[in-house]
């Protein structure tokens, strides 16, 4: 259905997409000439035409449509309806210009106040509220539970604002477990409408912290508070991390207008490492100067910032399960109550935790397993 295809202008050519599909496609300027004539109502033939006078040689128009359909982006199927209208009027009233300018003023006072006073910042001993285990362990879960889907929904909400669809879902970054919105359908907005709905999400954590720090300096400390300020900090300081698909990283391929960042980051360490397959040089080949420069200065993020990542692991996010999974032990001795209580923190915390440091692990093994596979490729297939 070709009135179904967004047409969204991109450097020298055009990005091509379908509101209801996942796919999208980069093609030159005659490309998306031929769609939006077909979307006027010009007939393949006079496309043709068109196209041939535009390039000064033939184009098969019908066998670029075939490549289309072949790719996903034209399709029989009927394209959804707008976005519900709840979600968009909401969307525009937390992410249009005045619902940004009031979660800017919140972020502004609520930074002064942390730094004016030092008891409202917040601390590692936050993470563990409360001298019983599982009551800790519940209140945090629940906390960041609820924390997180105010998170997605910032990004859902700000794209609905747009007419773009966003679907929730379950992931893993690295060794830690999260849930993550697909809005791949940004890319049937022009580039700078992409920002806002990439850090909503971070824009709303902020503006939480804001008003929990901004109530704690009328009513006084709050345990349940000091827990929410003390995640959804930690999340911020979280998301900053391009090296592992954040929000970030996503705003980091809208600023430069990357759109294969990370597997050409992958094929250009691989080759510094003397371990690039075909599949990697040819990748590279096809790069641009320009996405190579970047793939590069992305690298430079990449390595240390996977060192700092275990680096906050260990010795900030471990610290605080470890005092948790500590005080769980010592009440499992005292039976009752108390000793199932203990158990079912444990369990709570350790399968999580297992699920993500087990991935984590097959990843790195896959990770070397391929750069070993690749650079017996590359010896065999092109020797130095």
């Amino acid at each position: 259905m070709i009135q179904a295809v967004t047409v969204v202008p991109d450097g020298d050519g055009y990005l091509l997409g379908w509101r209801g599909g996942p796919d999208f496609v980069e093609v030159p300027a005659v490309g998306g000439r031929i769609v939006l004539w077909l979307q006027e109502g010009l007939s393949v033939a006079e496309c043709t035409a068109r196209a041939g006078e535009m390039v000064g040689e033939p184009v098969d128009v019908e066998d670029f449509l075939h490549d289309l359909t072949e790719a996903g982006i034209l399709s029989d199927e009927e394209p959804p309806g707008d976005t519900p209208p709840f979600g968009h009027r909401l969307g525009r009233i937390l992410f249009g210009p005045a619902g940004l300018t009031a979660q800017a003023a919140l972020v502004v006072i609520g930074v002064v106040l942390l730094v004016v006073d030092p008891a409202l910042r917040p601390d590692y001993h936050d993470g563990v509220p409360f001298t019983i285990p599982l009551a800790s362990l519940l209140s945090i879960t629940v906390v960041s539970a609820v924390l997180t889907v105010i998170h997605e929904m910032a990004h859902k909400l700000a794209a609905a604002q747009y007419g773009v669809y966003g679907r929730i879902s379950f992931g893993r970054r690295l060794f830690f477990i999260v849930a993550q919105t697909d809005v791949t359908g940004l890319w049937v907005l022009p580039r700078r409408r992409r920002a806002v709905p990439l850090v909503a999400g971070i824009l709303i954590d902020a503006a939480i912290v804001a008003i929990l720090v901004i109530l704690q300096e009328f009513v006084g400390p709050d345990p349940i508070m000091r827990v929410a300020v003390f995640i959804n900090v930690g999340a911020i300081v979280a998301q900053t991390a391009v090296y592992m698909r954040t929000d970030f990283y996503a705003l980091f391929l809208v600023l430069t207008n990357s759109k294969n960042l990370w597997a050409l980051k992958g094929a250009v360490f691989r080759r510094l490492i003397r371990r690039a397959g075909r599949n990697d040089l040819d990748l590279i080949g096809a790069a641009t100067p320009r996405e190579l420069f970047w793939a590069r200065a992305y690298l430079l993020l990449y390595v240390p910032g996977v060192a700092i990542a275990f680096s906050y692991y260990f010795g900030f996010t471990l610290r605080a399960t470890l005092r948790v999974i500590g005080l769980a032990v010592s009440a499992i001795p005292d039976g009752g109550w108390s000793a199932v209580g203990g158990v079912v923190a444990l369990l709570v915390i350790l399968v999580p935790m297992g699920f993500g440091l087990t991935g984590a692990a097959r990843s790195g093994i896959a990770a070397i397993r391929r750069a070993a596979h690749s650079g017996l490729r590359a010896q065999t297939e092109m020797p130095i």
